[in-house]
């Protein structure tokens, strides 16, 4: 019975495919044989070639008018006429005016956009969006473009020079930006900032590895019938919920008369307000977030597109990209620099080039149709039924020599009137007739400034071949690998001699001011190291070869001088290679040196006014404020949540046990901290340790990772020339961080002073203090001084702890001993306790408390301490004097390290810090600073550390599967290894 039911299932599904795959043999038409089950696509299928190029193919596998193909099961007509095509788009549009992709308004309200509406409801919608793309609103348009265009050059000449840059990468993000204040209504920054939400969902959406996106996308443009039939929406819940939660916000802030502007998202209100004072029936929320997203996934493709691939030829056609920029000068010069809408309009060479690029590289490579009515075509017997698909290959027809000579060539010049060499009824790069694309003048316009202003700055060379390779996923013709260029900075030829007077004087007083600067420790006579123009003696901190810390270890090991002089870039400072005057300097002298001398702006900058950066008076009285969270008692307070989230890091610890894998040890420990200071500081309850996208743990990951020379810039200016920062106003903390924390915060403190909640954490401290201030007539703290202390403790509780537990497991792994002698401490203890793990049980464990010290000599948690004098001081046993201002380094790390203070300084020795075994300089070892001004939460940190360790430790062995010498990565003002800590993870038995 089974074998027969198979058979006969077989059979019918054979008889289907042979009664599918014959349609055009039945209609009589010439077709192309299919496969089965790709029909004429099994390239698309198996992902080696895109839906464009694919059709391409097809094209140029007949040479028949009109020809079948199979859509793997649908079948549709390829269209190899052009002038058949453009009669169909135009003269003939009654009979084939929808496009026959996927529309669904009521189970899927995202799917009823412009592009895919059919009928009399396209007609509607068409006539009511029209106005908002006339030339008028253009001109609106115009300052967002030109603004975002300024940013645009602030990037590339960041760039300019170096060895290559990805164009289009660089390009869409100006292009997203553009798009999110135009049609969405708010400002993105998706140009500095790769993961900005705007950016990552667009991503989401076309990313090619993730099956249902392939499933959408196929169901959308190829077999609409597949959606409807299974029901999955044509975009993803994340990506639908982004889209209308940001539409709908900013519709009810326009309705409401928030906000005001002249943009698309206004246009909508303005509609949604005329339908509703008429009776007409509105555009709902729904509506509006589909044709919002329709200008946000189509206008961002097409406009990068078109400036990029105009970019690449040009790399490729020295004369066109001369002729182009010749072009773009006399326009800047004849209109001072001004670029208005009519100025860009006037531009006759551009638009050529924009017209070719668009013949080669159309921004849909095929346009689509479906038969409404039934339609015989002309000068033939063959009759197009009704519902049929219609495909142009709009790509086949441009690279076709018939209607375009040469098509290979780029050639502007083609277009020109005066040498005019195509056929004009074969070229429609968006399209022709009624249903043409609506925003092609708000494209090409966004295209054209873009070339403008990069063009007139910067030259652009070729770093791959002409030809290229498209993505095999892709809607449209999208560059595998990218664009990759090399942009330099264009050296415009000026004459006259006022302009060379100028050069020269700039430089001689750039030359005389360099000098001055670079003879700071010759005038003060103190030993000093030779410094370079303009790096000083830290070239390779600039040069992202090292760390700030360990660039400082090789100036301390140049020199064996007990002061000495050196550059911070343009900042003089001294190095105190002396531990013994280091110490001197931050106890007994503390009045003289009480200041960090590192960056702190309170008017214009709160997030800097922190405890670790505030000076003088105003950090003594927030320290006296602070303090009363790290006593003892806070502490004992704080252990439940320590042992809740130790508990959660053993869950994770069992699973990567289980599958005995090598994870980064690193990572986990950093998890482990940041779900502890979630808590303790920030009030709340995160998940980092099981959810990698949890948001408390991405937010520093994007802080730290991929840094920006914009983020370095940021570290220079705060810890080695505050100048920068006051100079430029930047921010100390990226514009996202500041955001992320405030949020935070400002939701925690409102919500505890409005609810009357109280929690034993940092925030109920602030809370406390504030209330505290408001009762005794004191200055309270801000919201931002709150937030700016909490996220002190997020960015250096995290960092340190993370060294001290991430660090020790890597020593221990390397020393065998030590890891069997600390397990056993922690057995007893635990053995001794019933498993109880207290204040009191960790603060007995002597050995565990060596193996911390240890750790934090060898890795200290910042491997320099600074200081600025503030207050002139002579050097005892000397006859210099440090002036008020000078900053003084303290290099941590070096005299850690330094075998005359700690014998065997590269041996992991716990015992060395033992009473009975002492063998260091107690006068030399600081690793949290020392006097008034430590680390306030080294006693914290320090319990944090310990007790990861115990949990850890109690229960699995650590394997090193990396040298025991670790490499730090550059760029960073901590030691952070350069890749982690992997490590293999056991059972212990």
């Amino acid at each position: 019975m089974i074998l027969y039911t198979i058979g006969l299932i077989v059979a019918f599904v054979f008889l289907a495919l042979k009664y599918v795959y014959s349609y055009w043999d039945r209609q009589g038409l010439p077709n192309l044989r299919p496969e089965i089950p790709y029909g004429n696509l099994r390239i698309l299928a198996q992902k080696k070639e895109s839906f464009n190029v694919a059709i391409n193919d097809l094209y140029d596998r007949s040479s028949e008018r009109l020809v079948g193909v199979y859509l793997f099961f649908r079948p549709a007509i390829l269209v190899r006429d052009a002038h058949l095509a453009k009669r169909i788009m135009m003269n003939d549009f009654q009979h084939f005016h929808d496009r026959g992709v996927y529309c669904n308004e009521h189970s899927d309200p995202m799917s009823a956009n412009l592009f895919a509406l059919p009928g009399q409801r396209w007609k509607n919608l068409r006539a009511k969006l029209t106005p908002t793309f006339t030339s008028g609103q253009l001109r609106h348009m115009l300052p967002t473009f030109l603004a975002v265009g300024s940013k645009l050059e602030q990037y590339l000449e960041r760039l300019a020079n170096e060895k290559q840059s990805d164009m289009r990468d660089i390009v869409s993000r100006y292009v997203l930006d553009v798009v999110a204040s135009v049609f969405f209504g708010f400002e993105a920054n998706c140009l500095h900032d790769p993961d900005d939400a705007f950016r990552v969902a667009l991503r989401d959406l076309n990313n090619p590895d993730s099956f249902m996106n392939n499933i959408r996308t196929a169901g959308v443009f190829l077999c609409p019938g597949l959606l409807k039939f299974t029901g999955i929406k044509s975009l993803s819940p994340p990506m639908k919920k982004f889209t209308t939660e940001v539409i709908s916000s900013h519709l009810h802030q326009r309705e409401t008369g928030q906000v005001m502007r002249k943009d698309f998202i206004q246009m909508l209100t303005d509609l949604r307000r005329k339908a509703g004072s008429s009776g007409e029936e509105t555009l709902t929320d729904a509506q509006c977030a589909a044709n919002v997203f329709l200008f946000y996934g189509a206008g961002a493709d097409t406009s990068t597109g078109t400036i990029t691939f105009t970019l690449h030829e040009l790399t490729h056609n020295a004369e066109a990209m001369a002729k182009l920029q010749r072009e773009v000068d006399e326009m800047m010069e004849r209109h001072h620099g001004e670029i208005t809408y009519d100025n860009i309009n006037g531009m006759k060479y551009l638009d050529l080039c924009v017209k070719e690029t668009l013949r080669i590289y159309p921004a849909l490579a095929v346009l689509n149709r479906e038969c409404t009515i039934d339609y015989k075509v002309p000068d033939s017997d063959t009759v197009i039924r009704k519902g049929t698909q219609m495909i142009i290959p709009l790509l086949g027809i441009s690279m076709n020599e018939k209607y375009f000579p040469e098509p290979e060539l780029y050639s502007p010049e083609r277009f020109d009137e005066a040498t005019k060499n195509y056929d004009a009824d074969a070229y429609y790069p968006f399209g022709a007739g009624p249903r043409n694309c609506i925003g092609l003048r708000q494209g090409l316009l966004l295209s054209k400034i873009a070339l403008v202003m990069m063009l007139s700055r910067f030259n652009f060379s070729a770093t791959i071949p002409r030809k290229i390779k498209f993505e095999p996923v892709s809607i449209t013709l999208a560059p595998k690998g990218g664009l990759p260029m090399r942009i330099e900075n264009r050296v415009k030829h000026h004459s006259g001699i006022m302009f060379v007077y100028t050069l020269a004087l700039v430089a001689a007083v750039i030359f005389l001011v360099l000098r001055y600067i670079y003879s700071h420790w010759e005038r003060h006579g103190l030993p000093h190291l030779k410094p370079e123009i303009p790096y000083g003696n830290i070239r390779t901190v600039a040069e992202k070869k090292e760390s700030f810390g360990t660039a400082i270890n090789n100036l301390y090991h140049k020199s064996s001088d007990r002061l000495l002089g050196i550059y911070l870039f343009f900042r003089p400072a001294i190095l105190i290679r002396d531990p013994h005057l280091a110490k001197r300097i931050m106890v007994n002298d503390f009045q003289n040196f009480h200041d960090r001398g590192v960056y702190c702006n309170e008017e214009h900058d709160p997030f800097s006014a922190n405890l670790f950066a505030l000076p003088g008076q105003r950090w003594k009285n927030l320290r006296a404020k602070l303090t009363p969270t790290f006593t003892s008692g806070q502490l004992r307070n704080m252990l439940p949540t320590l042992l809740d989230v130790g508990n959660k890091l053993i869950d994770r610890m069992n699973k990567v046990a289980d599958e005995k894998a090598i994870v980064d040890m690193r990572d986990i420990a950093s998890r482990f901290v940041l779900d502890t200071i979630a808590s303790v500081f920030f009030g709340f309850e995160a998940n980092c340790i099981h959810n990698s996208e949890d948001p408390f743990l991405s937010t520093l990951r994007r802080a730290n990772r991929g840094r920006n020379f914009i983020d370095n810039f940021r570290s220079s200016g705060v810890f080695i020339c505050p100048g920068l920062l006051k100079l430029t106003r930047m921010t100390s903390l990226q514009p996202e961080l500041i955001k992320f924390v405030m949020e935070i915060i400002t939701h925690q403190i409102d919500h505890r002073e409005k609810n009357q909640i109280t929690r034993k954490d940092f925030v109920q401290l602030l809370i406390d203090l504030r209330r505290e201030a408001d009762k005794g007539s004191e200055e309270a703290l801000t919201i931002e001084q709150c937030a700016a202390n909490v996220f002190l403790f997020y960015i250096a509780g995290a960092e340190t702890s993370t060294a001290t537990i991430s660090f020790t497991l890597h020593e221990l792994s390397h020393n065998p001993e030590a890891m069997a002698k600390l397990q056993q401490e922690i057995d007893e203890m635990m053995e001794r306790y019933n498993g109880e793990i207290t204040y009191e049980n960790i603060k007995e464990m002597k050995y565990l408390d060596l193996c911390v010290k240890e750790t934090l000599r060898k890795y200290p948690g910042l491997p320099i301490l600074n200081r600025e004098c503030t207050i002139d001081y002579k050097v005892p046993d000397s006859d210099v004097v440090i002036r008020k201002g000078t900053q003084v380094i303290i290099p941590l790390l070096s005299i850690s390290m330094n075998e005359k203070y700690f014998p065997d300084p590269e041996l992991y020795s716990p015992e060395r810090f033992d009473e009975a075994t002492k063998n260091y300089d107690a006068d030399a070892y600081y690793p949290f600073g020392a006097g008034p001004r430590n680390c306030i939460g080294l006693r914290q940190g320090v319990l944090v550390s310990k007790i990861g360790l115990v949990f850890l430790l109690s229960k699995f062995n650590f394997q090193a599967t990396t040298p025991a010498k670790v490499k730090f990565a550059a760029a960073t003002v901590g030691l952070t290894p350069d890749a982690g800590f992997p490590m293999r993870i056991e059972h212990r038995k």
